[in-house]
């Protein structure tokens, strides 16, 4: 979980928009006004307009990571990465059982379809995937493409 001009704090390989995730409205609604103080809290060359709103930015952001973990359960965790200098990255578990089925459900699937395309891909690195076709492309085997050497 981080702001990272996608439209959504949410990422699970890509980011998941907020209607697909099956998060309750007010969690939801935190979550985009969040994500907006932080855009506030930065200068046009993305710097912190100050020490308190990145440390402003890391509490908040570790409620509503511990929130989501709620939503989803102990089956997940939600790992949230602050930019504030020093503050790293922290890992919340739900406490029980999913507060939020639906959210659940919702990251199962997303889950289960980020899984298959990896299986898909064997697993490398170093193939293209074109989600349309659903065309995987994968560089001959012991071949090093080093770009034009003049």
């Amino acid at each position: 979980m981080f702001p990272d001009y996608a439209g959504t704090v949410l990422w699970l390989g890509d980011p998941v928009a907020y209607g697909s995730s099956g998060l309750t409205d007010g969690l939801i609604r935190d979550l985009k006004a969040w994500e907006q103080c932080y855009y506030d809290a930065l200068t046009p060359d993305l710097e912190w307009r100050s020490a308190e709103l990145a440390r402003q930015y890391t509490e908040e952001g570790n409620q509503l990571a511990a929130r989501v973990a709620d939503e989803l359960g102990d089956g997940y965790e939600v790992e949230f990465r602050s930019f504030e200098p020093g503050a790293g990255r922290r890992r919340f578990h739900g406490t029980g059982a999913a507060l939020n089925a639906r959210a659940a459900a919702a990251f199962a699937e997303l889950a289960a379809t980020l899984k298959a395309e990896q299986e898909q891909s064997g697993g490398d690195d170093g193939y293209a995937f074109a989600p349309v076709s659903g065309n995987i492309f994968k560089p001959p085997r012991g071949r090093v493409d080093r770009g034009s050497e003049s």
